[in-house]
């Protein structure tokens, strides 16, 4: 019995797991992974981080900067058609929504940075709905027919104006989540000040919203797959996995500079193949590159989560670790070579010449000098006798070698 419950419980499992594969699929996603990109943003390394916070920004700005022009402009309509009183609290109403546009407009000019623009997008998106419901509550006020009900009727189709304009942003599940849920309960709210809003016009509405949502989001995902495709491709070398030499100085930049804004600890790993050029001589580029890959993979598993891996050039990597001193990056290089980074074809382990430096220790000027120190104290690896590292005070570790396996 408890048999037959157990494997009632797995064939579930299995058919959940199935179906979420098909879904998967059907979004053009092969793992699970990429559907997990999809639904926080946990994931995302920086150079992902780097390109949807410019994104956001630009649109934002865009759309601050149409909408401060045409939110005043739209007074010369209601000028023909509204009652003046009305007309006069709308003007106020308006000329307050496009001086917050207008200033949201410059704040996007900034340099971009995801935290900034998710801040900048949820403004834009509490400005209209702050609009709506203030025009709401004064059209409210008054008994419109004619030309001047069609025009009042027009405000309330804002909330919709809102969702579909959430649909141009790459935004995760989450991150849409978090900005649709309050949008729809102020136009629930904004629906209470017109007379027409009974209860089957009511549902009608909601229905409708809930719809555009819906397409709305597939939107917004669509464009962040589109992005995590893109990134993928430019950033992260195909061969081994890791970050380009392009990407990579990206992430230097950026963690070089918040090492000194922060005055915090950053430490690079400067790594050399030892005689790697001897594999790919004596059996070939293709095993060559199975020897790189392999490589790359341990020392991907062997550093910090946080940490970027960098293929510098050739049989080159670089090695970012934030925040970390001169005794945490020995502590990483440890951990690398206690793990190891494979196997040659003829059973010798695969070792590395490294180089350490480290910002605070060693105080160079810009990312540039700091990679160069790492690559001096590479070569002094190399030249005492490879399969070592040397460290910020020149203390080396030596790579603990195993004997080769006989055939």
């Amino acid at each position: 019995m408890e048999k037959r419950d157990a494997g009632g419980a797995q064939a579930r499992g299995d058919g959940l797991r199935r179906t979420v594969a098909r879904f998967c699929a059907t979004l053009g996603l092969g793992s699970f992974e990429q559907l997990g990109e999809l639904i926080h943003a946990g994931q995302h390394g920086p150079a992902i981080a780097r390109h949807r916070a410019a994104l956001i920004q630009r649109r934002v700005f865009g759309f601050a900067a149409l909408f401060a022009l045409l939110v005043p402009a739209w007074a010369l309509i209601d000028l023909l058609v509204l009652p003046r009183a009305l007309w006069d609290e709308l003007l106020a109403t308006r000329a307050v929504s496009a001086l917050a546009l207008l200033g949201l407009a410059w704040l996007a000019r900034g340099a971009p940075d995801l935290r900034r623009a998710r801040v900048l997008l949820g403004a834009l998106l509490a400005i209209t709905p702050l609009f709506y419901l203030a025009t709401a509550h004064w059209i409210h006020a008054y008994a419109l027919q004619g030309l001047a009900l069609a025009a009042a009727q027009l405000y309330a189709q804002l909330p919709f104006v809102i969702v579909a304009g959430l649909a141009l942003f790459p935004l995760t599940v989450l991150e849409f989540h978090a900005y649709a849920l309050p949008l729809l309960a102020v136009a629930l709210a904004g629906m209470s000040f017109h007379p027409a809003a009974v209860l089957p016009h009511a549902i009608a509405t909601l229905w409708l919203l809930v719809l555009l949502l819906g397409v709305a989001l597939l939107s917004a995902l669509g464009q962040l797959r589109y992005m995590l495709a893109q990134v993928m491709r430019a950033s992260y070398d195909t061969l081994t996995g890791a970050l380009t030499r392009r990407a990579g100085i990206d992430v230097l930049d950026l963690q070089f500079r918040l090492a000194a804004i922060n005055a915090s600890a950053l430490s690079l790993l400067f790594f050399d193949l030892d005689h790697f050029k001897s594999v790919n001589d004596t059996f070939g580029h293709d095993v060559g590159d199975r020897v790189l890959r392999d490589a790359a993979h341990a020392l991907s598993k062997a550093v910090r989560k946080g940490d970027s891996v960098i293929r510098w050039g050739g049989e080159e990597f670089v090695v970012v670790l934030p925040t970390a001193d001169a005794e945490e990056a020995d502590a990483v290089v440890d951990r690398i070579i206690a793990s190891g980074l494979g196997r040659r074809p003829d059973g010798a382990p695969v070792t590395a010449s490294i180089g350490v430096a480290e910002a605070r220790a060693d105080a160079p000027q810009d990312w540039r000098s700091q990679v160069e120190i790492a690559d001096r104290r590479m070569y002094a690896a190399k030249a005492g006798g490879r399969a070592r590292s040397v460290g910020v005070r020149g203390q080396a570790r030596l790579w603990r070698l195993a004997p080769v396996a006989e055939a």
